[in-house]
């Protein structure tokens, strides 16, 4: 499945469920409380095995934000690898 595929079905679930009731600010806000659950996860040595799942739902939030702002997200992605690729590491060591 590609990136636009994973969003537009992303989108259309969130949409069943009724939850499409937040401005951008409270889905950014619930994308940082996924990061913080990832967090949660790393607490020790290593990542737990629930890592891999919470990473998963940090991209869900960001997909379905973006679908809903009309965002072409792997576009997006595409473009900036491009322009990182294009800055290089800009002084740092590699």
């Amino acid at each position: 499945m590609n990136i636009k595929t994973l969003c537009e079905k992303q989108y259309g679930w969130v949409e069943r469920m009724g939850w499409h009731n937040k401005s951008v600010l409270e889905s950014l806000a619930l994308v940082a409380s996924e990061v913080g659950e990832a967090v949660n996860e790393c607490r020790g040595d290593q990542p737990t095995p629930e890592f891999g799942s919470e990473l998963a739902d940090i991209v869900l939030r960001v997909a379905d934000l973006a679908q809903s702002q009309g965002i072409d997200l792997e576009q997006c992605i595409i473009d900036k690898m491009a322009a990182n690729e294009a800055r290089g590491t800009r002084g740092r060591k590699v």
